[in-house]
């Protein structure tokens, strides 16, 4: 049983080998781009030195430092060092830079950067000739190359020069989405192939271990035949292995689990938004995938379409899976889950547990073994509603809700039901997991957490989650199996006829601390927001810190403990992006992004 959407991409395909072969063009011909450079790298001393080489820092996606200068004590007295603004129109609002040996490194749309991280001044500046116009959230450092991203290609440039290694695919820019696609389906998509022209493209910096890239493949919305999970070699660009979230085929790992759960409808959607996890003992490579297409019509797609809306461990070598588990079945809602997953190791009853969590669109935080997919404390399949107008909707009568150690629903991180003033309103607002209708404008509170990652400090046995209170509702537009794939978000923006925002439920963001093995909740701040937007992701360090921004332009550090605010700075603009912290020459720094601004604080 071969789906109707593999049905659709071959038609569509043949549509674009043909135009491919009257133009004579390749993805990857002609894109490479030219280096200017204006400063110096700062003095390195002999120790002191403090790297963050990756989005969520380590392999774990942590985002946990040992750096402990700045601390508890100390961080009232933070101030700003330098900032730099990156050129208007391009986007880097939810970028985390790195920092090598003095050098940040920003991914800023078509450019990479070089900064002198103590200074702020430019170093060195890499713009491809041609380039995606896709969100950015940062690059990765290995093996002396920047490895960046440009629609469904990766790019690699010498850390130190910024110039294009010629030797990496061609002339620097590898088209990875496509080598990968021929790789798993050659019989189906040709070497003229452009994934973008699928929906295919690439949203977040890979992971790296040992001389292998670890890459996924979003965008759900584009209607893409299923998000990819690409381990390719770092330096030859060869792809080793491919992984499909939505197997499309008998031949495709995983196939005879989900098969069944998209009845005979299209297979659409389950993009890989974020950086992948790795634990080395245990073998594993950790991802979490997006929501199925369409996104609000899913009468196509009967079922609980697998493996959408789920964290997934495969082999780190083989890429064969080896545990699912589905936070969201037969996901209406957008819901897809777009953090990264993180790692962490607690104790209970004098056992260590080894565990995994991922945080929800739908503002709950799941929690499993990361060896076997087990939940840690109860998940219990709850009965939601399930009236719809859409027509041949069939909604999922359960959804699994984690509960916790005394099993009872674990605390949402945010809102989960949408109160107003307003008594019209107040009429059509809907309890969560309600489907939108083709006719009534019924309100479901939409926030949670997007693609800022959570936190976890080994120092506190915390877990550290952002949310946003925020709120949707929409007029469904039905579009059965009419659509196919391509690089408009049609799964998402031609599934509606209205939408609005609900400006009457005031947006706030959430920090909220979580007690992992017991699934308790320790503390939450909660501050104000400008917008609806997915707020960042935050920062824990050693100095018993956790940093956090927030679209007002606020940027805090809160005590990891207590939750007791310690700093506060007010930028000019929205704040996006997930903070980081380096030291140079013994010296610690925090950077963030306003915007298009980074702005970097260190201790007087």
């Amino acid at each position: 049983m071969i789906s109707s959407n593999w049905a659709a991409t071959r038609r569509l395909l043949v549509a674009m080998t043909a135009v491919a072969m009257v133009t004579g063009t390749s993805t990857a011909a002609g894109q490479q781009g030219r280096t200017t450079r204006q400063g110096a790298p700062p003095n390195i001393t002999a120790g002191g030195q403090t790297n963050w080489t990756s989005h969520n820092l380590d392999l774990d996606n942590s985002r946990y430092s040992e750096l402990d200068q700045i601390n508890a004590g100390t961080a009232g007295r933070l101030s700003e060092q330098w900032s730099y603004e990156v050129a208007a129109g391009i986007d880097v609002a939810q970028v985390t830079p790195l920092v090598v040996d003095g050098l940040m490194y920003l991914h800023a749309g078509p450019r990479v950067i070089a900064i002198n991280a103590v200074t702020g001044e430019e170093v060195w500046n890499l713009e491809l000739n041609e380039a995606r116009t896709n969100r950015v959230r940062g690059p990765t450092y290995a093996e002396g190359k920047i490895y960046s991203y440009n629609g469904p290609n990766l790019v690699a440039a010498d850390a130190k020069t910024g110039e294009l290694v010629e030797s990496y695919g061609d002339g620097g820019v590898l088209p990875v989405v496509g080598l990968a696609l021929q790789a798993k389906y050659p019989d189906v998509y040709p070497p003229t192939l452009d994934p973008h022209e699928l929906g295919y493209r690439i949203t977040a910096a890979p992971a790296y271990h040992d001389g292998t890239l670890y890459v996924g493949a979003a965008l759900s919305e584009g209607h893409i035949p299923g998000g990819l999970v690409i381990a390719t070699d770092a330096a030859t660009g060869a792809i080793k292995w491919v992984f499909n979230t939505i197997p499309q085929r008998p031949q495709d790992d995983g196939w005879e689990i989900a098969r069944d759960t998209w009845g005979d409808g299209q297979r659409a959607g389950g993009g890989v938004w974020t950086q992948p996890a790795i634990d080395l003992d245990l073998g594993l490579i950790y991802f979490n995938t997006g929501n199925p297409s369409p996104d609000y019509d899913g009468s196509a797609r009967p079922g609980a379409n697998l493996f959408t809306n789920a964290t997934v461990a495969l082999d780190l070598e083989t890429g064969a899976l080896r545990w699912y588990y589905q936070a969201i079945h037969h996901d209406l809602w957008d819901w897809d889950h777009v953090t990264g997953p993180v790692l962490f190791d607690v104790t209970r009853n004098g056992e260590t547990i080894r565990g995994v969590g991922s945080a929800g669109k739908n503002c709950l935080l799941y929690l499993w073994h990361r060896e076997t997919g087990e939940p840690i404390n109860p998940m219990v399949e709850t009965l939601v509603p399930t009236e719809t107008n859409v027509p041949g909707e069939v909604v999922y009568p359960t959804q699994p809700i984690p509960h916790n150690a005394r099993g009872v629903p674990m605390m949402p991180f945010c809102a989960t039901y949408v109160h107003l003033d307003d008594p019209e309103m107040q009429s059509r607002s809907r309890q969560m997991y309600t489907p939108y209708s083709i006719e009534e404008h019924l309100i479901v509170a939409h926030g949670g957490s997007s693609f800022g990652s959570p936190a976890f400090s080994p120092r506190t046995g915390l877990l550290y989650v952002t949310g946003k209170n925020a709120a949707v509702s929409m007029i469904v537009r039905p579009v059965g199996d009419s659509l196919e794939p391509g690089p408009h978000g049609d799964g998402h923006s031609a599934n509606f006829e209205e939408i609005s925002r609900i400006p009457e439920f005031t947006p706030t963001t959430t920090l909220t601390a979580y007690e992992p093995a017991s699934g308790e909740e320790v503390w939450q701040q909660v501050f104000p927001a400008l917008t609806t937007i997915g707020a960042s992701g935050n920062l824990a360090t050693a100095g018993d810190l956790v940093f956090q921004g927030a679209d007002d332009g606020a940027f805090y550090a809160f005590h990891a403990e207590t939750g007791e605010l310690l700093f506060e700075h007010r930028a000019p603009r929205p704040v996006r992006s997930s903070p980081m912290t380096y030291q140079v020459n013994g010296k610690q720094y925090v950077t963030v992004i306003a915007t298009n601004t980074v702005l970097t604080f260190t201790l007087p």
